[in-house]
């Protein structure tokens, strides 16, 4: 039986790690048509989601690399089945703080887009 969650309630919401901590905000909800349902697929959260959800990531990263803001962890896309949302007021992070390495990604590029960094050879 599918769940029925207002996504007004979700968006603006900190995610908590498994262990409490803060990974940021819910600032982007993707969700494809399922007949008469939409079905959440992923939920963007960070710094660099609001700036996608505001259209404005290519400028967001510029105003964060302009006053030294950018940081790893600014944005991270985590498939719905990765986030309880049975309370909607907390939603809490179902795997461990060491996975979501694994699931960030760039405002814009869908997970299937991200390509894996090449490394490069000391000389």
């Amino acid at each position: 039986m599918a769940t029925t969650i207002n996504l007004e309630r979700l968006v603006g919401r900190c995610v908590l790690s498994p262990r409490g901590k803060s990974i940021g905000y819910i600032e982007e909800i993707r969700a494809e048509k399922d007949g008469h349902d939409l079905v959440i697929t992923e939920f963007h959260i960070g710094v660099y989601a609001a700036f996608e959800r505001l259209s404005a990531s290519a400028i967001g990263a510029a105003v964060l690399d302009a006053f030294r803001l950018r940081r790893d962890g600014g944005f991270y896309r985590i498939p719905w089945d990765k986030i309880d949302i049975s309370n909607p007021t907390q939603p809490r992070l179902l795997c461990p703080m060491e996975d979501l390495a694994r699931m960030k990604g760039y405002p814009g590029q869908s997970q299937d887009q991200k390509k894996p960094r090449k490394s490069r050879a000391k000389r």
